[in-house]
């Protein structure tokens, strides 16, 4: 049990930092949102990943940085080459591919390796309609098919021609129908499932290297085609067939996977507008412009009537969502407009917003933006832009449903009940971050449901408490001594004791497993006023502040825990409540590590998958968060907007607003333009 001496001397630390770095937010369990090499400019969805970024004592303090001003090219030549200048905050943990959407899934390996492989489709920028890449136009409409016996779900997708790796040889349907027949025969862990899921995917077949044909077992709802299978990232058959072919040699399976995420793949061959070239481990990262990039050229407009079109001359012309014509909402030409692209490593976000002011770097990419600390350093700064934009992610506290008394629903309502989400985002962190009730974010408009049951919200200390009690004894739980609040409900003026449960024993020991100070102090900050609470009406739990690889590998690999609070970046088709929650991902390396089983909602989760109606999908994800808010596998805590910084004297972007901001658009290193 915290004392009180102790709990001041930890918050004093953690509100030092707050002040020192200005509500520093380093990163959160970020989704994987995989960049296209097309020309919408935006990441497609993909599903979530568990781990965040390499320790930070991997870093050094300052990074050897590129020279940010042109090179100028051989001499003949009237063009100037520019070098991309981009700050991250932690290392690369690999540069597989096949690793980087399974057991690497960080989100600074999606800033380095983003925007590599072609996809079938992805998200128009900014508006994010549902636009074809690879693709020449949409796939055929789903219809049922009986081949040798057996009946499939089939659709047919038409590829562009001229397409090209970096190699000079095409992007075919081979190389769709190899990547998605080795992830699903290879039981691939990690995103892999949610994109190609093989309760789903049954085969692919090139009909010829420009036409695909997809087999699916059952008929596959939004969240396994549209959102899924179709944003699945193509690797080069020809590159990685022999690894793959070397690597199911050997071993069980889960050995298999380990020889294919291990390989090293260099001279990978790219089809995206950069190619990775260079990795010094804990100093950089470098990708160089792909002078077969096919995008290259192509313009894109979007229209406030809503129509979408886009054209490059000599190649191709599409249209979609209406008549192309009147006023225009965003037009831009694809590059890629740099020689190169730099991601320089900074061991902390102080040392990345330095670099920025000093002109090193061109932006900076962080998970959570900038806190407002770093934002009033930059407010005013000559050459600097500081833009705000809504972020699509979610801290949350955890429970190990493996556990007694965690797989208690009365348990987990009275923990959320004790939590004071206002308290701590208002007055403790002075505003910097607001609650969450729902497990989709506000900021995701289409798909939040406003309306979910808020528990704890507006109560006072002595109303939290009084509930929490009523709560308990309902379920069966008992005290030696009941928590007891002073009559004003300001304080309590008497702690719980000897907290029981229902099956008559004590309530044990409880760790809350959450980042240090000075990983982030936000979360910090939460799980010591949550340990507080909880002692106070004799629920025995520890803050248990550590490192964050170590979070990872007690929740993620091991799943040795009690509760965690990390933190989660979000897709906009929100498939990934059917990933974190079904009971089916509870695996060791699944989405749901603390178990959560619950019939009714797997049979949610199995509609949303099913479902292919924009609006009976929406229904489904609405019931499903009220149902998650009143259950509670996840106590949802709290967001921040997302502010970022780029130096708006050397570059600019064809547009700055967009949910998740600058870096959600991860191909926008091709629109980035030089001044």
């Amino acid at each position: 049990m915290l004392h009180t001496n102790k709990f001041l001397m930890i918050i004093g630390l953690i509100m030092a930092l707050l002040v020192l770095v200005g509500c520093t937010r380093e990163v959160v369990t970020e989704v994987v949102v995989t960049a296209t090499p097309g020309p919408a400019g935006a990441g497609s969805t993909a599903e979530v990943t568990p781990t965040e970024a390499a320790p930070e004592t991997s870093a050094p303090a300052v990074a050897t940085a590129v020279p940010a001003t042109p090179v100028p090219q051989q001499a003949g030549t009237d063009d100037v080459e520019y070098v991309y200048q981009i700050g991250i905050s932690a290392d690369l943990t690999t540069t597989n591919y096949w690793a980087y959407l399974g057991p690497d899934g960080t989100i600074w390996n999606l800033y380095v390796l983003g925007g590599e492989k072609p996809v079938l489709y992805t998200y128009s920028a900014q508006r994010f309609d549902w636009v074809p890449s690879l693709a020449a136009d949409f796939p055929t409409a789903l219809q049922e098919e009986t081949v040798g016996g057996q009946t499939f779900w089939t659709t047919e997708v038409q590829l562009k021609e001229g397409v090209q790796w970096s190699d000079g040889t095409d992007v075919t349907a081979e190389d769709f129908a190899f990547t998605a027949h080795t992830a699903s025969e290879m039981r691939l862990p990690g995103n892999w499932p949610s994109i190609v899921d093989p309760d789903y995917f049954d085969h692919a077949e090139a009909l010829d290297p420009y036409r695909l044909k997809i087999f699916f077992k059952q008929k596959p709802g939004l969240a396994r085609w549209q959102f899924g299978l179709a944003f699945m990232p193509i690797m080069s058959r020809a590159y990685w067939e022999p690894v793959v072919t070397a690597a199911t040699l050997g071993g069980e399976l889960t050995d298999q996977q380990k020889a294919l995420f291990a390989h090293v793949p260099d001279n990978e061959p790219t089809a995206g507008g950069f190619g990775f070239q260079k990795w010094e481990r804990g100093a950089f990262a470098e990708k160089t412009h792909n002078p077969r990039y096919f995008f290259r050229d192509t313009t894109v407009t979007e229209y406030t009537s809503g129509a979408y079109a886009e054209a490059k001359p000599g190649a191709y012309e599409f249209e979609a969502y209406g008549d192309a014509g009147g006023d225009k909402a965003l037009e831009y030409t694809v590059g890629p407009y740099a020689e190169s692209t730099i991601y320089s490593i900074y061991g902390s976000q102080d040392a990345t917003v330095l670099a920025l002011k000093k002109g090193d770097l061109d932006f900076m990419l962080n998970p959570l933006g900038l806190s407002s600390g770093l934002q009033k350093q930059l407010e005013g700064e000559d050459g600097l832009t500081v833009i705000e934009n809504p972020s699509d992610g979610m801290r949350y506290l955890g429970f190990n449903f493996r556990k007694e008394p965690m797989n208690n629903q009365a348990f987990r309502q009275a923990v959320a009940t004790l939590i004071d989400k206002e308290f701590i985002t208002q007055t403790v962190l002075q505003g910097v971050a607001f609650p969450m009730y729902a497990t989709v974010p506000e900021g995701n408009r289409a798909w939040y449901n406003p309306h979910v049951p808020q528990i704890g919200k507006d109560l006072t200390r002595g109303e939290r408490i009084a509930q929490v009690v009523e709560l308990l004894k309902g379920e069966g739980f008992t005290w030696e001594t009941e928590p007891r609040v002073s009559e004003d409900g300001r304080f309590v003026e008497q702690r719980g004791e000897g907290l029981k449960m229902p099956n008559g024993q004590p309530v044990p020991a409880i760790s809350i497993l959450a980042p240090s100070p000075g990983y982030d102090p936000l979360r910090s900050t939460f799980a010591i006023w949550i340990e507080r609470w909880l002692n106070e009406v004799g629920i025995p739990v520890h803050a248990d502040l550590t490192g964050f690889n170590l979070i990872v590998e007690k929740v993620f690999d091991q799943q040795d825990f009690d509760m965690w609070i990390l933190g989660w970046g979000l897709s906009l088709y929100p498939d990934y409540l059917e990933n974190f929650f079904h009971s089916r991902h509870s695996d060791l390396e699944g989405h749901n590590p603390g178990g959560y089983n619950n019939p009714e909602f797997d049979k949610l989760a199995d509609e949303l998958l099913a479902e292919t109606d924009v609006d009976a999908a929406r229904e489904l994800v609405f019931e499903m968060q009220a149902f998650l808010a009143e259950d509670l596998p996840y106590v949802p805590l709290f967001d921040t907007p997302l502010v970022e910084a780029y130096r708006s004297d050397r570059v600019e972007y064809p547009y700055t607003h967009s949910l998740g901001g600058l870096q959600n658009a991860s191909g926008l290193t091709t629109l980035v333009q030089f001044k």
